[in-house]
C-alpha cells in the first residue's frame, strides 16, 4: 500500500533559498517517482503526455478522460477546453481559421468561460499568460481540495510545479514569487499533522 503522506512529507524542502538555487522540476518529479508504485508513475507518465507539444492531441485528451484518476481527468478536461478557447482567440486575432487545431471536446458547461475570456482580451501578453497559469494552479487547487495524502495530492503538486517551472525560465521575479505560493500551499498541507 503506498504512503502517500510519507511522499508529500518526502517531497524536496521548499524554503526562501530559491534566489540562489534553480528550481529543478525534473529532479524534484524524479525524487516523487521513485518513491511512487509503478501503477502511480503511469499515472504521473500520462500527466506529463499533458505537458508534451509534440504528442498533445485529441488522442491524449480522449486518453485522460478515460483515467480511472479524478485529478486527470478534471485538469485535462479544463485544459482542453482553455486550450480551445485559446485557439478561437488566436485565430480571430490572425483572421484565419483555428478548426484543424480545436481538440474535441464532449458538451458540457465550462464555468471559466467567462473568466478565461476576460483573460483573453487583456491586451498585455505577459499579464495575460500570468493571468492564464494562476487560473490553472486554482484549477489544480480546487480539483484536489478534499484529497488529503492521496495521488491527486500528488498530481496537484506537479501542476503546480509545472507552472513554478516556466515562470523560473522566463521571469525570475515571477518565478520567485509562484514558487514562495507554492512552498506556503505545502507547508499548509502540514498544519496540524503530526509527523511520527
Amino acid at each position: 500500500m503506498d504512503n502517500y503522506v510519507y511522499i508529500v512529507a518526502s517531497l524536496p524542502e521548499l524554503t526562501a533559498g530559491f534566489e540562489n538555487t534553480n528550481f529543478d522540476y525534473a529532479a524534484t518529479k524524479e525524487s516523487i517517482m521513485e518513491l511512487l508504485s509503478e501503477k502511480d508513475q503511469q499515472l504521473v507518465e500520462l500527466f506529463e503526455e499533458g505537458f508534451n507539444e509534440e504528442t498533445l492531441g485529441a488522442d491524449f485528451y480522449a486518453k485522460a478522460a478515460e483515467s480511472k484518476n479524478r485529478f486527470i481527468r478534471e485538469y485535462f478536461d479544463f485544459d482542453g477546453r482553455l486550450r480551445n478557447m485559446k485557439v478561437a482567440y488566436l485565430a480571430k486575432r490572425l483572421g484565419k481559421q483555428g478548426d484543424d487545431y480545436f481538440v474535441g471536446m464532449p458538451e458540457a458547461d465550462f464555468e471559466e468561460e467567462s473568466q478565461i475570456k476576460e483573460i483573453l482580451a487583456n491586451a498585455d501578453f505577459v499579464l495575460r499568460e500570468q493571468k492564464i497559469d494562476e487560473l490553472k494552479w486554482e484549477k489544480a487547487s480546487d480539483i484536489a481540495r478534499l484529497d488529503y495524502f492521496n495521488m491527486n495530492t500528488i498530481l496537484a503538486f506537479l501542476a503546480k510545479a509545472k507552472t513554478v517551472q516556466r515562470w523560473a525560465e522566463l521571469d525570475k521575479e515571477k518565478g520567485e514569487e509562484m514558487f514562495r505560493k507554492l512552498v506556503k500551499e505545502v507547508r499548509g498541507t502540514f498544519a496540524g499533522v503530526k509527523r511520527k
